[in-house]
């Protein structure tokens, strides 16, 4: 087997690349299509979760024709633990258009995460101890997700039949769930959703849907995929680190507002010099990144690297809605972390922590970073990266994930440490 992965976005690209790593998989992510030596996995980085669905399947489909000229031949479609998408899409057309693509009726999906808090039950999608729609994913300012039922969100975006295999057939083991995938092909479900409280059922599903050609789910598969990988090939996980991060100079850029990447953000303002950066400059200054650039400069003589952030609760975010009205207030934030990326790229800037999977597409495209080297996760679900020629270090942190402690951590694994 060799793996051929299509992330939705560069956050999910690293996620999952860290598990197949971790899993002793010899990954090798890019966001265009490079020539790959030798490895077992190929993950694609693409930035197509809140892009027009059509946009989204016309980038799916290249991506796929590069994987099987690259000599894979099972695939993989990556989404967010959290189901990130809009009543139209991307999840369900994108689905749609490999499965036809592979020329295959069923494929399976699979959002939990249990290391992270994402389980399943009877087809609804928890954060914890939360259902979806409790969640503060309620609040997310592209895509805010009111709904848990898996089916149903799918329902909406898909003509696709939608069935489902429970958790008293998941903890019977692989040949039930193999029976129940058997009779619900039978009945023409296109997309079986699977109830996942632990990591020992994604092994099971794993097992069970080994002759699946296309899978789709969050990163956790990627562990029972790589587990079974491991059985079948003989090899042991290899833990040795594929580079060791330097010590560079370096910026925290965050981006997300999720309710984890606010503890990160209250957690690390007390150790390292932060900057709240300025809506209305970005809408207005065209000037702005000079000034944060520089400011991020003067701070390159502290142990850690000072940060600059855009993350904001759920009142200043209705606040910043009532203030600014309909000016695209986002965009202008992500076009001003472009302008100062490139800014702090020229003055040899060379390590990047970014929280936040838009802010994270954006640093990596102007940074013109197209291939990595996966090194060894901070927390689940994150790890560090390299490009290629090695000039950049990079982590491209989603912004739910990681601990309290993550900017700190990541910065206590330079030289080696660990």
């Amino acid at each position: 087997m060799r793996l051929g992965v299509i992330a939705d976005d560069f956050t999910g690209s690293v996620d999952i690349a860290g598990f197949l790593v971790a899993g002793g998989m010899r990954t090798i992510m890019c966001s265009r299509p490079v020539v790959v030596g030798d490895s077992d996995a190929i993950v694609m980085s693409l930035k197509i979760r809140s892009i027009p669905k059509s946009e989204a399947v016309k980038q799916v489909l290249e991506a796929l024709a590069f994987l099987q000229q690259a000599g894979c031949d099972r695939f993989y479609y990556k989404y967010c633990s959290t189901f990130d998408s809009t009543s139209e899409g991307n999840i369900g057309p994108i689905t749609d258009a490999l499965r036809e693509a592979l020329n295959c009726s069923t494929t399976l999906i699979c959002p939990a995460l249990p290391v992270n808090g994402r389980t399943v039950f009877h087809g609804y999608l928890f954060v914890k101890d939360e259902l979806l729609s409790d969640s503060p994913m309620r609040h997310h300012p592209l895509n805010p997700m009111h709904d848990s039922k898996l089916a149903r969100i799918l329902s909406s975006q898909s003509p696709a039949k939608n069935g489902h295999i429970y958790y008293d057939v998941i903890a019977k083991g692989s040949i039930a769930v193999r029976k129940a995938i058997e009779e619900l092909k039978a009945d023409g479900v296109n997309n079986i959703i699977v109830d996942v409280i632990d990591d020992e059922d994604l092994l099971v599903i794993a097992e069970a849907t080994e002759d699946f050609s296309l899978v789709t789910g969050g990163s956790g598969l990627a562990q029972g995929i790589a587990h079974r990988w491991r059985e079948r090939s003989g090899k042991a996980a290899d833990l040795n680190a594929a580079f060791v991060v330097e010590r560079r100079k370096a910026v925290v850029i965050a981006g997300s507002c999720s309710a984890m990447m606010q503890k990160q953000v209250a957690y690390y303002k007390k150790l390292a010099p932060s900057l709240s950066i300025n809506e209305q400059a970005c809408l207005d200054d065209p000037e702005y990144a000079k000034i944060v650039a520089a400011w991020v400069l003067e701070h390159q003589d502290q142990v850690l690297a000072p940060m600059v952030y855009a993350t904001r609760s759920p009142s200043e975010l209705e606040e910043n809605r009532k203030k600014f009205g309909d000016a695209d207030v986002s965009s202008a934030i992500e076009q001003m972390f472009s302008r100062l990326t490139g800014l702090l790229a020229d003055k040899k800037v060379q390590n990047f922590i970014v929280g936040g999977g838009e802010t994270s597409g954006v640093v990596a495209t102007t940074l013109g970073v197209d291939a990595y080297l996966i090194g060894r996760q901070i927390d689940p679900g994150v790890s560090w990266v390299r490009s290629l020629d090695g000039a950049y270090q990079l982590v491209l942190k989603s912004g739910n994930f990681g601990s309290v402690e993550f900017l700190e951590k990541a910065q206590e694994m330079y030289d080696g440490n660990h």
